[in-house]
């Protein structure tokens, strides 16, 4: 009977865990924060597993008009975050957070692929934004709302020199984990006045290359620096 009960109990601890890990997207400016999960009804239109879809927030005087956050397992883990639009309609200039995470992705891994595009409009003289990325070995959740768990992979930062401005860019950061681990992606966009952001995408692609692929993928994927790369305008993001 004690067995039984021990095994039940272990059983109810296990899904009661994995009922925590889940998809999450956290949007802030100051003291205002949105956050929602996936499959939550008051947030997320989405209705499908690991896909979170969310329509036309307003956090702290940002319209963020449509965000869609996607997390795929496998042999090629994936953490997507997009937004066709988010606007600074408060009058003074601010700093829209974004924060995207996914717990349980597939394991053994030896590197994460961090990459990132954008396009700025009416934001020339505002400072820098910067786009992060981290990954844990300890599975931690995170961006509820705030946290980051795990080790900084990757950091990128730079502002528009021209208006508009489109910036992308991809690296390759070495990251080895052997049981599932956690993946989290940020953003942290400053907006004057009036400045707002299309075409958003930020990912997180993990797994293990062949080793006749390493070559090729170090001479593949090198940070495109948001300072100086200036591009045509990218279309918007087809979600």
């Amino acid at each position: 009977m004690l067995k039984r009960f021990l095994v039940s109990a272990a059983a109810i601890a296990l899904m009661a865990g994995a009922a925590e890990a889940r998809l999450q997207l956290s949007i802030g400016v100051g003291a205002s924060t949105f956050t929602c999960f996936d499959g939550q009804l008051s947030c997320d239109v989405s209705g499908g597993a690991s896909n979170l879809l969310t329509i036309d927030q307003t956090v702290g005087g940002a319209f963020v008009q449509l965000t869609l956050t996607q997390s795929t397992f496998g042999a090629h883990n994936s953490l997507q975050l997009s937004s066709s639009s988010i606007e600074n309609n408060l009058g003074v200039p601010i700093k829209v957070t974004l924060l995207a995470s996914d717990t349980g992705f597939t394991a053994p891994v030896s590197f994460v692929n961090n990459s990132g595009s954008l396009t700025f409009n009416a934001n020339v003289g505002a400072p820098d934004s910067t786009l992060s990325f981290w990954a844990d070995v300890l599975d931690a959740q995170g961006a509820n709302p705030n946290n980051t768990p795990g080790s900084l992979l990757e950091t990128v930062s730079g502002h528009a020199l021209t208006d508009p401005d489109s910036f992308s860019g991809s690296k390759l950061a070495a990251f080895d984990a052997t049981a599932p681990f956690s993946m989290t992606e940020g953003a942290a966009l400053a907006l004057r006045a009036d400045g707002s952001v299309t075409g958003f995408n930020q990912s997180m692609t993990s797994g293990v290359p062949e080793p006749s692929t390493w070559a090729m993928l170090a001479l593949g994927f090198g940070f495109l620096s948001f300072v100086g790369m200036r591009k045509t305008r990218l279309p918007r993001l087809a979600i």
